[in-house]
């Protein structure tokens, strides 16, 4: 659901404002930084850890991750298209 929400509401957002949706042209990890922290969150629900302590870790990641991808322009490979 995390990833779906970061996504899609960017996307939405884009859409009211008339813009090409960023997620589809600029190549950043928006949903790889949100199914990060869903990862994290499950792993954490498994370890058996407080679920404050799972919570907190999940949104630190996803937070940190994002801000390093901000910062050091981290961009994920784009689709080729062979014709």
């Amino acid at each position: 659901m995390g990833v779906i929400t970061a996504v899609f509401g960017g996307v939405l957002r884009d859409i009211v404002c008339n813009d090409i949706p960023k997620v589809f042209s600029d190549h950043r990890p928006y949903a790889l930084c949100a199914f990060l922290g869903g990862v994290i969150l499950v792993i954490a629900h498994y370890s058996d850890l407080p679920q404050w302590a799972g919570l907190l870790a999940a949104s630190i990641i996803a937070a940190a991750s994002r801000m390093l991808a901000m910062i050091f322009n981290w961009q994920i490979p784009a689709w080729r298209v062979d014709r």
